[in-house]
């Protein structure tokens, strides 16, 4: 853990390190500075508008690689407040088909700090549940479970503060998250308790298209790492997670595609809660219980693409492959923002 800390606050080293470095003026001459020669009707004049674009532009190229957030422009590039819903359809191979509303809430107050709070609304899910039992001599050997659909079940609700450099090397975000308790635990839909999470996302632009990420980050709760993708598991117990991976903006209707292969290591024994019976984690199913740190570890792929429409509508899809659980999400959302975004590109 000591490792992980240390690797963070020299992630947060590099991104200060560019303003750190910036020249102090030249000292100004006592006698007058001569007066500037009036512009010509045939030259052009900056505006205040211009510059206000031209930080949206590049606000938005510096978090276009993050997608665990959700489209560009939720947490508005300008000071301010704005509102979005998400709503997401996904399919797991454990669980089957889910939809969920995500109303976010978000205010930034300068170019460098911002929060948002969401909560997810499970419109229907399917959850395996105890139907009987297996017995035999009168002992009960195990539990039948069967998938019931059901409807209107929430999620634990998330605050995030996020901190963000724009130095012309490297762009860093540093988040910190906390999730509270509103989840329906017995469904396997929320930690059960209070959690955290901590994520440094570090990138860089090349040729204006082409954007390689990696994060790094420790928390108590798996739900917390990515939020764009609904697991059917939530591991509780202290973890470190990491992600690398590209972020490409593609020519076709600034289309952007990403793909990203992630690590969650357990650094202490875990508490697992699941929707489903199937797969790996499916053993604990609707039982807290404490178990071998190795049960919340989770490894694989993510791949999302990105669609806007409008600069209030974006559409996602999204597949993401868990290698350690052998479990496959698939799905796309589509999201409507409040305040616009001011362009059509989506994170």
């Amino acid at each position: 853990m000591r490792h992980l800390f240390a690797v963070s606050a020299l992630a947060i080293c590099l991104g200060c390190a560019p303003l750190c470095a910036q020249q102090a003026p030249p000292a100004q001459n006592s006698a007058r500075p001569p007066a500037a020669p009036a512009a010509s009707p045939s030259q052009p004049v900056s505006s205040a508008h211009d510059d206000s674009d031209e930080l949206i532009r590049e606000l938005d190229e510096a978090t276009s690689a993050n997608n665990s957030e959700g489209p560009a422009g939720m947490v508005p590039f300008t000071r301010g407040f704005n509102a979005t819903l998400i709503s997401t359809s996904q399919h797991d191979s454990t669980s089957g088909w889910s939809n969920l509303l995500t109303p976010n809430v978000a205010w930034r107050f300068n170019r460098h700090f911002s929060m948002n709070a969401e909560v997810p609304l499970y419109n229907y899910l399917n959850v395996s549940v105890v139907t009987g039992h297996n017995v035999v001599a009168g002992v009960v050997l195990n539990d039948i479970y069967t998938l019931e659909t059901k409807n209107f079940l929430v999620g634990d609700t998330t605050i995030a503060g996020d901190f963000e450099l724009h130095p012309r090397f490297l762009d860093y975000n540093f988040t910190t998250t906390l999730g509270t308790p509103t989840g329906n635990f017995p469904y396997g839909l929320g930690a059960g308790q209070y959690t955290y999470n901590i994520n440094n996302h570090l990138e860089h632009n090349f040729f204006g298209w082409f954007d390689p990420e990696i994060e790094l980050g420790i928390g108590d709760s798996s739900s917390l790492i990515d939020s764009s993708i609904r697991k059917s598991f939530v591991a509780v117990g202290e973890q470190a997670h990491f992600e690398a991976g590209l972020n490409i903006a593609l020519p076709w209707f600034e289309v952007e595609f990403s793909s990203d292969a992630y690590e969650d290591m357990p650094l202490s024994r875990q508490t697992v809660t699941t929707i489903t019976n199937k797969g790996k984690k499916g053993t604990v199913k609707l039982v807290k219980s404490t178990t071998q740190e190795s049960i919340g570890e989770d490894n694989g792929f993510a791949n999302t693409l990105d669609i806007p429409i409008s600069s209030h509508f974006s559409l996602a899809g999204f597949y993401n492959r868990s290698l350690r659980n052998h479990e496959d999400t698939v799905g796309f959302s589509i999201a409507y923002l409040l305040r616009g975004n001011g362009t059509h590109r989506t994170r």
